[in-house]
């Protein structure tokens, strides 16, 4: 599973996830997945000003958690 974004909580032997989105690695397709990535990766480079960097990295961060998650055991 892809997580993006949020925290988690422990206490009382409980875990709790917030998450801004989530998605199950089956409903990944890997090329495309790895592609998204090689594109933010293209994109971040490329970025001017701080705007446009900031909004490469958050690219970027949920592209490769995708297409980690499909590299999970």
């Amino acid at each position: 599973m892809a997580l993006m974004g949020g925290f988690a909580r422990i206490g009382n032997n409980e875990i709790t996830i917030l998450v801004n989105d989530a998605e199950n690695n089956s409903d990944i397709d890997p090329q495309e997945a790895q592609q998204t990535l090689e594109i933010a990766e293209a994109n971040l480079r490329k970025a001017e000003g701080k705007r446009q960097t900031i909004e490469a990295n958050l690219a970027l961060r949920r592209a490769r958690t995708r297409v980690e998650a499909l590299n999970t055991i």
